[in-house]
Order: C-alpha cells, then sequence, then structure tokens
C-alpha cells in the first residue's frame, strides 16, 4: 500500500497535474499490472541504516515496458555529484536482481551509480533523477540490455553485473523472484543497505489513482541520465 509519509503530497500532486504531456508514449492502460515492493532492512543482520523506501511498477499491456518509480526517504542522500557521495547512507548503486537465497543474484537491471566498485552503470535511458524529493523514475525494456562489444549482442544472462532484456525475466517478475537493491557507503558490494522482494499487488483506490498518475509519466529532473552521456 501507498505510505503517503514517504511520498510528500505536494510531488504528488505536481506528477497528477502534469498529465500526458510529461513523457509521452508511456501512457497506463486496462491491460497493465502493477508491482510494488517496500525496500527496507528487515532481513538485514546487523542493521546498517533507519532508512526505507518502495518501489512502484507498471508492466504495459504489451509486457515490453516496465515503468518504475522508486522513492526513498531523505536519510538515504542522492546527491547529484558523485564525488559527494561520502556519507555512510549516501547511495552508491541500485539494481534489481535476481533473488537467489543464500546469496546476491546477478542484476537484471541497472539502474543508478555503480554496478560494483569503480563499474559505472547507469543503464536505464529513461532514468530521471528528482534529487530534491530523493525519487528515480525509468523504464525497463530489451533496449536497456548491456551490449557486449564483441558480438553486438546482449551478454549472456550468467554475467552478473550486466543489464539484462526485459522479456527474458518476464516470467521471473511474474514470480516474485525479483528484488531492488541499494548499496551505500556503509554496505559496499555486494551487500545491500536496504532492499525488497517485488510482488504484484492489487492497489486499493487510492493507490491506483495515484499510481496511475505517477509511472506512466517522468519527474521533470535537473539530469536525464542517458546512457553515453
Amino acid at each position: 500500500m501507498l505510505r503517503l509519509g514517504l511520498v510528500p503530497s505536494i510531488v504528488v500532486l505536481s506528477i497528477w497535474g502534469r498529465g500526458a504531456d510529461a513523457h509521452d508514449g508511456h501512457h497506463g492502460g486496462s491491460g497493465d499490472k502493477h508491482y510494488y515492493a517496500l525496500i527496507d532492512d528487515f532481513h538485514t543482520h546487523p542493521s546498517l541504516t533507519d532508512s526505507q523506501g518502495e518501489i512502484f511498477l507498471t508492466l504495459n499491456e504489451d509486457q515490453t515496458e516496465l515503468s518504475y518509480l522508486i522513492v526513498l526517504d531523505g536519510l538515504l542522500g542522492l546527491k547529484e555529484n558523485p564525488a559527494d557521495r561520502i556519507d555512510p547512507d549516501d547511495i552508491i548503486g541500485i539494481h534489481l536482481h535476481l533473488h537467489v537465497p543464500d546469496t546476491v543474484g546477478p542484476h537484471v537491471l541497472n539502474i543508478f551509480g555503480l554496478a560494483t566498485y569503480n563499474t559505472p552503470a547507469e543503464e536505464d535511458s529513461d532514468l530521471l533523477v528528482d534529487y530534491e524529493h530523493n525519487t528515480l523514475t525509468g523504464v525497463w525494456d530489451d533496449g536497456d540490455a548491456t551490449i557486449n562489444p564483441e558480438t553486438g549482442e546482449p551478454y549472456l544472462p550468467f554475467y552478473p553485473l550486466t543489464s539484462k532484456p526485459l522479456t527474458d525475466w518476464l516470467d521471473y517478475l511474474n514470480s516474485g523472484q525479483l528484488m531492488v537493491a541499494v548499496h551505500t557507503n556503509a554496505s559496499g558490494f555486494p551487500a545491500m543497505a536496504i532492499h525488497g522482494h517485488i510482488n504484484g499487488v492489487v492497489p486499493e483506490p487510492m493507490t491506483s489513482m495515484i499510481a496511475a498518475a505517477l509511472l506512466p509519466f517522468v519527474f521533470a529532473s535537473r539530469f536525464r541520465r542517458r546512457r553515453g552521456l
């Protein structure tokens, strides 16, 4: 369930008011599927942070685009300059992973920051970061897969740190086997400061209405992070 304590009401109203002009081509439809995860450190021992977050996702009816909104509370500093991310709670990487019990599963989408130490990996070309409100939005599709320069094709699925084509991972998404991982200076890699397991949800009326406003469109942001720029 959407907990408005993590989402400033002014942000919700702002995005609601922007409507279809904010991000053409990612409109919601009646056949969309919705997913959700609370991002916290409930299973982390010892605890590394008191911070939490949430992720809201929508798979379009054609199952070719997975839109997401990540909301993080203010303790998880999103700083525009990577050189400024020096505090324990500062984020150094956000990814979607395959969940593998008792180990760290491979990445399926690199969203923000590093894939691991000294390895930049912001591969979602639709990523928008709102540094003021600690939110990230984007769209995962097959075009976000990391390309092997030697073959011109996506890397094979067992490569642990690369982004993968969405359509190869829909079964895992629908069976609850994907998770979102947030790495901070305190956690490092591959440990996670907070994480959450993504599951399909039937939104409550208010959640559904707000998600319909948030997920199809993208925040106006100071920086649009595109691959190669």
